[in-house]
């Protein structure tokens, strides 16, 4: 055979220690498979943006005038600066002779200069309405938060495939009926079926996508699957500002979607996560269609399942249950609940990651929402909110890789109390709070990718995609919470949702300082390898590896020592 032919010939890979599926991974290499997977979570990315964060062009604060009817006067009040306005929300009507009467507004005139046709001037969301814009918001985040323990469970019983194929039809569906409904309680019935769909794919899809990624490649792809939302964000401004009729709007930005339903068809499930639900032919068929997407041979198939087994067999150690009876089912339901906070190392990662989800929900959804309140044009503001996330997704790629996950979020947590603690000292409505308001969204974009990629990485296989779908609850609840803080803050005192942001952020960075170094280690397959290793912050990457050693050594006495990678 000549020179040329053999750097034709898929590699051969030959394993005779190969013992864990981080090492089949490093076998198989990054090729036309992994990135297939990559790029299809990448599509789905890049659409949730236009539903998640539509409010601010569909459900925006409108001047309005009260329409009073003939006959009527109109109502005059005192401003918080003492002086007098026309009350946009109640008249004046004569009766019984000269006595005069309060009554609501039915009817407004709205200011569409800057926005055009929205939900809030076709439905009147003003005055005795007006907390149905928010709503429209938080409906949307409250049932992501509903949505994010349940599939959690579903992906790690039913596969994550299964689950992203499900939620992507149910969203698509949806966001596409939006666009024509006219009646506001059946909008707000679909936006929280929309938030339902929303973490179904999102959670599925990245666990999918950091579940086929090689140890060395993992941290980037966990932060650049991330770019498409911020290029979906500056996108969906454009659009909004081309055309200012809601319903073109969300029927634009709906229908790509639906390109995205045949690829499903392609999609291979977790090969991981077959492996240790015992589907080993499945899992089989997967890897030899990565092989053949990547120019690779794989070892003989009998000791393909050797290996399978025995990591399955490794796992289901820590998963035993169960004697049959009533008794025993209720442990095993109390066991699945309380499964993330029973052990003492699992319990520091799950309610520290929790607290972080919260806060940077919180925070992020208030900085992105909030535009008409930094002095600038909501237009130009939500274009400039996603470019600075563009940045920040570059920036923490290197910065992850040499400082590591808790130091990096660490200095991102600080970064935004700081900032946006000096939003409070700055005239309203100058370039000055638009630049720190963007600064803080840049930071703490930058936060949540690194806390979300930290949460899968320290959260075992067995339970990745339920740990991260109940740390997604706990990000609905800040993201839910922030329309209402935002709209309700302001009005006491404007700087306030700032300050409430700035302090939330510092107790993050706080947090993090609790948290496992994950750096250069792989992912732990169930909770028994996390509670082996170490949790001591200052060393807990090495820590990680040693007790990775060790982990190996008990491995390699299961399978017989099988495996290193070899050309032929």
């Amino acid at each position: 055979m000549t020179e040329q032919s053999k750097d034709l010939t898929p590699r051969r890979l030959r394993m005779s220690t190969t013992h864990t599926f981080d090492d089949l991974l490093t076998s198989l290499g990054t090729g036309k498979w992994n990135l297939f997977v990559i790029m299809t979570v990448c599509f789905y990315m890049n659409q949730a943006p236009f539903q998640s964060l539509s409010g601010a062009f569909l459900t925006p604060q409108v001047d309005h005038l009260c329409r009073i009817p003939e006959g009527a006067f109109p109502l005059l009040t005192n401003t918080s600066d003492n002086n007098t306005s026309v009350s946009s929300c109640s008249y004046l009507v004569r009766v019984a002779g000269d006595n005069l009467e309060e009554r609501l507004c039915t009817h407004w005139d709205f200011d569409n200069s800057t926005y055009g046709s929205t939900l809030t001037s076709e439905f009147n969301l003003v005055c005795e309405g007006k907390f149905l814009r928010p709503l429209f918001n938080s409906i949307y985040l409250f049932g992501d938060l509903f949505g994010c323990p349940t599939n959690g469970w579903l992906s790690d019983k039913y596969g994550r495939k299964t689950m992203l194929a499900i939620g992507l039809v149910m969203y698509t569906l949806l966001s596409n009926c939006l666009s024509w409904l006219h009646n506001m309680s059946a909008i707000l019935v679909v936006r929280f079926f929309q938030g339902l769909a929303q973490p179904t794919a999102i959670h599925s899809g990245y666990s999918l996508a950091m579940e086929v990624c090689q140890l060395r490649h993992r941290y980037v792809v966990g932060t650049l699957i991330f770019l498409p939302w911020a290029f979906s964000i500056m996108v969906s401004a454009g659009i909004a500002y081309l055309i200012r009729d809601w319903q073109w709007y969300m029927f634009i930005v709906s229908l790509p979607s639906l390109v995205f339903l045949p690829v499903l068809w392609f999609l291979d499930e977790s090969p991981r996560w077959l492996i240790l639900r015992g589907h080993h032919d499945r899992a089989l068929q997967v890897l030899q269609r990565a092989a053949r997407w990547n120019s690779v041979k794989l070892p003989p198939k009998e000791e393909l399942l050797a290996i399978m087994e025995d990591i399955r067999r490794e796992s289901s150690q820590d998963s035993k249950a169960h004697a049959q009876g009533l008794l025993s089912s209720l442990r095993l339901v109390a066991r699945e609940i309380t499964i993330f906070v029973r052990t003492k190392k699992m319990r520091k990662i799950s309610l520290s990651i929790y607290t972080n989800f919260l806060i940077s929900g919180m925070v992020y959804f208030g900085l992105s929402l909030g535009g008409d309140g930094f002095g600038t044009d909501p237009f130009v503001y939500m274009v400039l909110s996603g470019a600075v996330e563009i940045p920040g997704s570059i920036v923490i790629i290197p910065m992850v890789g040499r400082l590591g996950r808790r130091v990096s979020n660490i200095i991102c947590y600080l970064i935004t109390g700081v900032v946006l603690l000096a939003i409070s000292f700055t005239p309203s409505a100058s370039w000055m709070m638009t630049t720190l308001a963007l600064l803080g969204k840049l930071t703490i974009s930058a936060a949540y990718q690194i806390v979300f990629l930290h949460a899968n990485e320290l959260f075992p296989t067995e339970v990745r995609t339920r740990g991260t779908s109940n740390a997604g609850v706990f990000a609905q609840v800040g993201s839910s919470a922030a329309p209402f803080l935002v709209d309700s803050l302001r009005n006491v005192y404007s700087s306030a949702p700032s300050m409430v942001f700035s302090v939330a952020s510092l107790v993050a960075a706080v947090v993090t300082f609790g948290l496992p170094e994950t750096r250069d280690v792989g992912l732990p397959d169930t909770i028994t390898h996390v509670e082996s290793h170490s949790l001591s912050p200052r060393r807990d990457a090495s820590s990680f590896q040693r007790k990775g050693t060790d982990q190996t050594d008990t491995e390699e006495n299961l399978l017989s020592k099988r495996a290193t990678v070899s050309l032929p």
